[in-house]
């Protein structure tokens, strides 16, 4: 009987130690993990300032360490750049630091033995609540030795590997360091998986969006406001997305500060207000990874659908001394840094308000546009695609002031360093007085009696001028001239008398069997104004010798 009970006493004996050990172990985890959780905030602080070589260190306000889970929670996080160091930043090709401030983040998954010994870093989840990122703009200048930002994140040194990251509530603002000048946005989410940076970043992988399998962002109520304060542009939905490579936005609209009047009083120069509405805006198509890759956007078709544009100009307002032709839309946009693409663009069931304030008249004439609806083909500033087509191609329609039809083609050669471009069009018919609401308030003049039959025009120009071909035709034309003076718009008769008399054709073509009068010649373009209003003044120039008037 003993030979049992000595057994049982082994049995019991092994279990006590197996206990033991277990305690023990326990007991070692809780103070690895303390241990780990005092020293897992220096040694992130050091890696991250070593790292960037001192521009940057991080500061927790409370960290919390899971050995069991791999799990790492900290709050109220803030990662400071050295913005002092200016100097040796622009030598060095620095152009840009970051700021970021959050109040909770949480990595699952998290292996520290990995970081701690082997300075990886790989986790399952993160998750970042309402993070602050400020961008700091050293240099407006593009250093030829200075990293972008994807260049920046495959130079890490370390293996950074995520599985899922999130974060929720974003507000982005940037500072310019020279001009002091901000811009914000907010209300911004982004989601992305299979994260890979530094050494895993340079291992190839065509599957993949460059350091990321797919990405997310999304937002609603999203808000951002311009660095001269003078526009906040809102959107009711943002939805960028890699699973379709689809772009979608809900009521986007771009609201200025200023009333007419306000915006009038308050600037310093003359610049045009924009008041606009799009309901909806859609792209299909887009070359995320292209993007992330070689910063090269392209998509194959961009939409957008019943939008309201008001703009609104002051010509009383104070000239600033500029060389508007620089900013012709293919010369600007062949400025960009950013090579683009778009193989389609179109804009559906648009209305277009064009309101001009006549200080001699005291009235705002109103051109508008409605119905428009444009494709433009090709919209590219890639030299690559532009070797092969430097063409972008433009066919609009619309009903101008809500009555004749304009049809119209535009074309600009995007490898031309003069912005050429070329316009061709025509205007339906519709009685002269219509066109009163536009001629009062700015040329002072009122056409009495008359029908306007059509308008051809046929314009190549560039940033210099434009050579010029219109033929207007219309039939028993009588005009008046005004005066402002009285604060009143009264005919002046005997002006008036004379030009139908002397100056204007009543017909054209005449009623003597003689052919149209067709305009060609060639208008002079002066540098300080701008693309539009080379356009309007080179066509009004023709339609002056249609009217029997000189050349210009």
């Amino acid at each position: 009987m003993p030979e049992p009970i000595k057994g049982k006493r082994r049995g019991t004996k092994g279990w006590l130690w197996v206990g033991f050990a277990l305690l023990v172990f326990l007991i070692s985890a809780l103070i690895a993990e303390q241990i780990i959780e005092d020293k897992l905030p220096k040694r992130l602080q050091s890696a991250i300032s070593k790292e960037s070589e001192g521009l940057y260190q991080i500061h927790f306000g409370y960290t919390k360490v899971n050995l069991w889970r791999g799990q790492f929670i900290a709050k109220n996080i803030h990662l400071i750049p050295d913005t002092a160091r200016n100097g040796r930043l622009k030598k060095g090709g620095q152009t840009t630091l970051f700021e970021l401030k959050a109040k909770y983040i949480s990595i699952a998954g998290f292996k520290l033995l990995k970081l701690l010994w082997h300075k990886e870093i790989n986790a399952s989840d993160v998750i970042v609540s309402q993070p602050i990122i400020i961008q700091y703009k050293i240099s407006s200048k593009t250093e030829k030795n200075g990293k972008n930002i994807r260049q920046q994140l495959r130079a890490i040194k370390n293996k950074i590997v995520i599985k899922k990251i999130t974060l929720s509530g974003i507000q982005y603002r940037t500072i310019d360091m020279q001009s002091k000048k901000e811009t914000w946005l907010k209300n911004i989410n982004f989601h992305a998986s299979n994260i890979k940076l530094g050494q895993w970043a340079k291992q190839q992988d065509l599957t993949r969006l460059g350091l990321v399998e797919s990405f997310r962002f999304y937002g609603k109520k999203v808000i951002y406001l311009s660095n001269d304060e003078l526009y906040k542009l809102q959107l009711d939905r943002l939805d960028i997305s890699t699973e379709k490579n689809t772009l979608g936005i809900d009521s986007f609209s771009v609201v200025p500060k200023y009333t007419e009047k306000q915006w009038s009083k308050t600037l310093k120069y003359k610049r045009d207000r924009y008041d606009m509405f799009f309901p909806k805006i859609e792209a299909s198509g887009l070359d995320l990874k292209r993007w992330l890759e070689e910063g090269c956007l392209k998509m194959d078709s961009l939409v957008v659908n019943q939008a309201i544009i008001r703009v609104y100009a002051d010509k009383g307002m104070r000239e600033k001394k500029t060389i508007a032709s620089n900013n012709f839309p293919s010369l600007a946009f062949q400025r960009l840094k950013v090579p683009i693409t778009i193989n389609n663009i179109h804009i559906r069931n648009t209305d277009v308000y064009y309101k001009e304030l006549n200080p001699k008249s005291g009235r705002a004439g109103l051109v508008f546009f409605n119905n428009l609806n444009v494709h433009l083909q090709h919209v590219s500033n890639d030299s690559l695609q532009l070797k092969q087509n430097p063409w972008i191609k433009g066919s609009f329609s619309t009903f101008f002031l809500g009555k004749p039809k304009l049809t119209l083609n535009v074309d600009f050669n995007m490898l031309d360093t003069l912005g050429a471009f070329h316009y061709r069009g025509v205007l339906g018919g519709a009685p002269a007085s219509f066109y009163n609401q536009l001629l009062e308030p700015i040329t002072l003049a009122r056409a009495e009696k008359g029908y306007v039959n059509s308008v051809r025009f046929n314009i190549t120009a560039n940033r210099y001028g434009a050579n010029v071909e219109t033929e207007m035709l219309y039939n028993d034309l009588k005009v008046a001239v005004l005066d402002a003076s009285s604060g009143k718009l009264e005919k002046k008769g005997f002006l008036s008398l004379f030009i139908n008399w002397l100056a204007i054709e009543a017909n054209n073509p005449s009623k003597d069997g003689k052919p149209p009068r067709i305009a060609r010649h060639y208008y002079k373009h002066p540098q300080e104004k701008t693309f539009f209003n080379l356009m309007w003044k080179a066509l009004y120039s023709g339609l002056k010798v249609n009217l029997g008037l000189p050349e210009i």
